[in-house]
């Protein structure tokens, strides 16, 4: 099979954001994420903060383009 030059790649995935109000005055404000992968029948995560949310993703991401890459690469041998 021969290599495309440009074969899109992709994921879908839902962000759900929601605001958890502080319960003391002297705390502070605090949002929560979930994250929903699409094609892994709804697969739900949950976060913490914003910066938990971003590593995951880049995780996911980053794995994702390496099984791509390894698909092209036997697609070519």
């Amino acid at each position: 099979m021969a290599k495309q030059d440009n074969p899109e790649v992709y994921r879908s995935f839902l962000v759900r954001c929601w605001f958890i109000p502080p319960a003391a005055d002297d705390e502070s404000p605090t949002w929560r994420f979930e994250l929903r992968d699409m094609l892994a029948d709804s697969q739900k995560h949950r976060f913490r903060n914003f910066e938990e949310l971003v590593r995951f993703m880049s995780m996911k991401l980053t794995a994702v383009a390496a099984e791509n890459s390894q698909g092209a690469d036997q697609d070519t041998a």
